[in-house]
């Protein structure tokens, strides 16, 4: 599950750029609302991993 939330998380930051986590917490905002509370807590996961993704730092 974690590899295909990173895969997500990759498929946003090469969509969205810099954009990438409010996607993911749009997302994650839409379903809270619905109470699907395990489509929340995978965006929530997806989220994190965008921020953590972005705090890595580069080779070269």
């Amino acid at each position: 599950m974690d590899n295909h939330l990173r895969n997500i998380a990759l498929t946003l930051i090469s969509q969205y750029g810099d954009e990438a986590q409010t996607i993911a917490m749009l997302r994650a905002a839409e379903y809270a609302a619905m109470m699907d509370s395990s489509e929340w807590a995978k965006w929530e996961k997806v989220s994190h991993l965008i921020e953590t993704i972005h705090e890595q730092p580069h080779d070269g």
